[in-house]
């Protein structure tokens, strides 16, 4: 018995709302405000609805990626001290239909100037999708107290330029509400602080010293 419980816990799937972290901070429905808290500006990106599902997605598109202006939304993080530690996962889901078909990007900058790319969720074979989930957060990005990310969403193909249900085939933040998922969340540690020292054992230290 002791050994099934053993292998159990070495085989319990990790997640990353299982640990704890010194700054928390996840949304499952992109239309709420407090989904939007961290949001400083966006272009070219609208929030829709098909039937329970919510998400962004580009306003308008084109008949070619080369052609195609993205959609854009730009995010900024604030943590207030210095990080030891950055673990981002976010739902960047492509399709693929005889419409159009998706591109995504995601870029990650401490300065909110000079970025780095992040993520990339591809074009998928047609009649399916791709998608992102955890973002490996590049050891430079650690030790500073600012996030920013840039996401961007291209729909190019035959309707794109008419926009609508027609880009749907690039998207941020797909949440379902029958589902209830989570589908942006961003976590952080940071170095533990020095405690000072209690006024009643400074002064016994002073006494010891007389």
């Amino acid at each position: 018995m002791k050994k099934l419980l053993m292998a159990l816990v070495l085989f319990a799937p990790m997640s990353l709302e299982a640990a704890l972290f010194d700054w928390e901070y996840s949304y499952g429905n992109p239309y709420l405000a407090t989904s939007q808290t961290h949001i400083t500006s966006t272009s070219n990106a609208v929030l829709y609805t098909e039937g329970s599902v919510r998400l962004w997605k580009p306003n308008v598109g084109a008949s070619t990626e080369a052609a195609t202006t993205p959609g854009i939304i730009n995010y900024h993080f604030d943590f207030g001290q210095a990080t030891t530690e950055i673990e981002l996962w976010l739902n960047m889901p492509t399709f693929h239909w005889s419409y159009s078909r998706g591109h995504n990007f995601l870029y990650g900058s401490t300065d909110g100037v000079n970025f780095t790319q992040l993520a990339e969720v591809t074009t998928p074979a047609f009649g399916t999708a791709n998608d992102q989930g955890t973002v490996a957060i590049p050891v430079s990005f650690i030790g500073t107290s600012d996030l920013y990310l840039r996401v961007e969403l291209y729909s190019f193909g035959r309707s794109a330029s008419a926009g609508g249900v027609l880009t749907n085939t690039a998207q941020l933040s797909r949440y379902d509400v029958n589902s209830n998922n989570t589908s942006f969340r961003l976590n952080a540690n940071f170095a533990p602080t020095a405690a000072a020292p209690e006024p009643g054992t400074m002064s016994l230290g002073l006494v010891g010293l007389i």
